[in-house]
């Protein structure tokens, strides 16, 4: 669930911690340039719900202040407290409208204009107006939270109380559904300067309005934050000033409980949710009739990765990145994660605008794997292949992974030393360029395929990571920097897919599986997904 991010403003200690956890997952969809909306609802269908909904969750708990978080537990509970200009119905990541009403876009994808809904207050009855847009978005910058590096090179502008303009320095088709994300979430401006708040630019050291947020909420969403204990367990009740349609539960609670606990808490109680089992362990409830399971693709994609230095390892030869390629036994990696694992056929999930297709994906070939290998002209090349030791995302450790990605390597005629370590170490050494190969993780920042132009030869992450330079590839760098700057969604689509085939073909990335997720939940309950964004959109879960 904890984004696996480097080259982001996180801190290493942070997505260590993180990755012992599961990923979310969830559903497809495309935005345009535009958008309008007459209405807005929660979800859920039908009348409100009745009762408690209870939420099992392994927390990654980093407080709720929005614009200091950036984690799967807080983006739960965030987004059910706060509203953003636009947001994605459950499942979904084409963007919405919010407490915007309606956008456009300009042709070169800079500037977005926003004209906000007139009817929407705070918990306290307060207006929300483009000045609290304007303080929130600021804040989230100056603070320089985890979420910070979402608005790099912006500025925005609150021309009238209902129109807000965002523009950026460079193309920025991936601004609406980073506007769904969490950390964007508008806060009260009023009440937190009352509490400690600030944006202005040195708000990193002068903000002091976290210790509020952990205890209250300041928001327009369909919930307030009633009880909160960190890292124990956070109480969540029905706004009463909420401006859209309601259809979920009056009351929520979210508790910090491992696996194991949620495995036995699922099958003994009502309105329960558990959001961290394993593929394996849900199967073992598929006969429960009090329970809905549901098990599939999480958009999180493991793989393996070659340093392109040849002084540091052989996959800097094109040759040994071919026959890499082609030694790897695809199917079996999905087996290791269970029911509902899948295939990655590229860096970007199945489930992201620009994902490429089951039939564009690498199959293993052994013999094809050792006449690259030989061609290669390295014999028996030794390679050391590093991975963080303690981490399971998913529920899948990486030491299973590479202990597999050693063999098939091994049977055309690799010889692979393991080295596996803490995440942080891995992470130290990953980040200044000095595996030689490594299995890693990668973890949307937000969904779209903007995200994932770390990949692309010259850039500040996963690239760099890997000495994958622009001067390598300049096609390939120039065909991410056109897809990353497209404003047509079906153009931009087909030219990321392109993008990742070149990546296939020279790239020192070999996409491995998306790990299977599960969520149960008792029968009666709707709507229970894991959702790309938001972990489980909780305002949309209702009740039969």
């Amino acid at each position: 669930m904890r984004r696996f991010r480097l080259g982001r403003a996180v801190g290493v200690a942070a997505i260590a911690g993180a990755l012992a956890v599961a990923g979310c997952g969830g559903g497809n969809g495309d935005s345009g340039g535009s958008g309008t909306s007459a209405g807005t609802s929660t979800g859920g269908g039908g009348g409100a719900a009745t009762g408690t909904l209870v939420i099992d969750n392994s927390f990654v708990d980093r407080g709720n202040d929005p614009g200091r978080q950036f984690t799967p537990t807080n983006n739960m509970l965030v987004h059910a407290m706060y509203d953003t200009l636009v947001r994605f119905a459950p499942g979904r990541t084409d963007p919405e409208p919010g407490i915007a009403e309606s956008w456009r876009g300009t042709p070169d994808a800079k500037s977005y204009t926003f004209t906000l809904r007139d009817d929407v207050t705070f918990s306290d009855g307060t207006p929300l107006t483009s000045r609290d847009v304007l303080f929130s978005l600021n804040r989230l910058v100056n603070i320089k939270g985890s979420g910070a590096f979402l608005l790099d090179g912006t500025t925005i502008r609150a021309p009238d109380a209902r129109t807000v303009v965002i523009t950026s320095k460079t193309p920025n088709p991936a601004l609406l559904r980073i506007l769904a994300t969490a950390p964007t979430s508008i806060l009260n401006s009023r009440v937190l300067q009352a509490n400690g708040g600030t944006d202005a630019k040195d708000a990193d050291k002068t903000d002091r309005a976290e210790a509020f947020l952990q205890k209250t909420s300041a928001g327009s969403g369909p919930y307030v934050l009633t009880q909160g204990a960190q890292n124990q367990q956070y109480t969540l009740e029905k706004n009463p000033r909420y401006w859209g349609e309601f259809s979920g539960f009056p009351k929520v609670v979210v508790r910090n409980m491992a696996a194991p606990t949620q495995l036995l808490n699922v099958q003994r109680g009502a309105n329960e949710i558990a959001l961290d089992l394993s593929a394996q362990q849900a199967q073992t409830l598929e006969a429960n009739d009090k329970l809905q399971v549901r098990t599939d693709a999480s958009v999180n994609v493991f793989d393996v990765e070659g340093n392109m230095d040849e002084s540091i390892s052989p996959t800097g030869n094109a040759d040994v990145r071919r026959a890499v390629r082609l030694a790897l036994d695809y199917e079996g990696y999905k087996r290791l994660s269970g029911v509902g694992a899948e295939q990655a056929p590229g860096v970007i999930p199945s489930q992201f605008l620009g994902a490429l297709t089951a039939e564009d994906a690498v199959r293993q070939d052994v013999e094809a794997a050792r006449a690259a290998l030989e061609a290669s002209g390295i014999d028996n090349p030794t390679v050391e292949l590093a991975y963080p030791s303690d981490a399971t995302p998913n529920g899948v450790s990486f030491s299973s992974v590479a202990q597999k990605v050693k063999s098939d390597l091994e049977k055309i005629g690799f010889s692979v030393k393991l080295r596996g370590s803490p995440a942080v170490t891995f992470l130290e050494d990953y980040a200044a360029g000095r595996n030689q190969m490594s299995v890693s993780y990668w973890g949307p920042d937000y969904p779209d395929p903007n995200d994932y132009l770390v990949y692309a030869p010259g850039s500040d992450g996963r690239a760099a990571n890997n000495k994958y330079t622009r001067e390598m590839a300049p096609e390939i760098a120039a065909l991410g920097a056109r897809a990353g700057s497209t404003l047509d969604d079906a153009e931009r689509g087909t030219l990321f897919q392109e993008f990742q085939r070149r990546l296939n073909e020279e790239g020192p990335f070999f996409p491995l599986f998306q790990p299977a997720q599960a969520i149960v939940g008792s029968s009666n309950l709707t709507n229970v997904m894991l959702d790309p964004t938001y972990t489980l959109n909780i305002p949309s879960v209702g009740s039969n």
